[in-house]
């Protein structure tokens, strides 16, 4: 068994998904995660996720996305879809992204507007965040790429997300 340290929000967020009496971390963990408890052959090998990103695919190539001219519209989009994917490893990324002085994505609007100014925060549709949207591109893309590794998504897909952002392609 390994430690680790946490914040309180998420402490909290795990201990409410208790099914019943008993139920320790790595188990509550394991099933909002979508991961198997380790046979014994696979107890010394690394977990990999099915290849379940289909979803990303569709929304890349969707008439919604690829008609989209707006940034800000496409980030607010792939956050969408990236919380929908998997809302447990979502909020375990949200809570750990932040800037030295700004919070990018939090639960509310007013957190996001105390961490700085102009940060002009904005809904992601269907889901209980708010992102900052005053940066630039390459803050979004950080902002994405983050996300993207911290739930585990494979670099592949992450490389094919973030050059639908890159400024040849748009």
């Amino acid at each position: 068994m390994k430690t680790i340290e946490i914040d309180e929000e998420l402490y909290q967020y795990i201990a409410g998904q208790t099914k019943h009496i008993g139920e320790d971390a790595s188990s509550i963990l394991r099933r909002l995660l979508r991961i198997d408890h380790p046979t014994p052959a696979k107890a010394n090998e690394k977990y990999q996720p099915e290849n379940h990103y289909s979803v990303f695919t569709d929304l890349l190539n969707s008439e919604t996305f690829t008609s989209e001219k707006s940034i800000i519209s496409r980030f607010i989009l792939l956050l969408s879809t990236l919380y929908n994917y998997n809302p447990a490893l979502f909020s375990i990324a949200a809570t750990s992204l932040h800037g030295s002085k700004r919070q990018y994505l939090a639960k509310d609007k007013q957190s996001l507007e105390i961490s700085g100014k102009n940060t002009k925060p904005r809904e992601i549709i269907g889901t209980p965040y708010w992102v900052i949207s005053n940066t630039n591109t390459a803050r979004k893309v950080y902002i994405i790429e983050s996300m993207m590794s911290d739930m585990g998504i494979s670099e592949g897909m992450i490389n094919q997300v973030i050059h639908i952002f890159s400024p040849t392609t748009n």
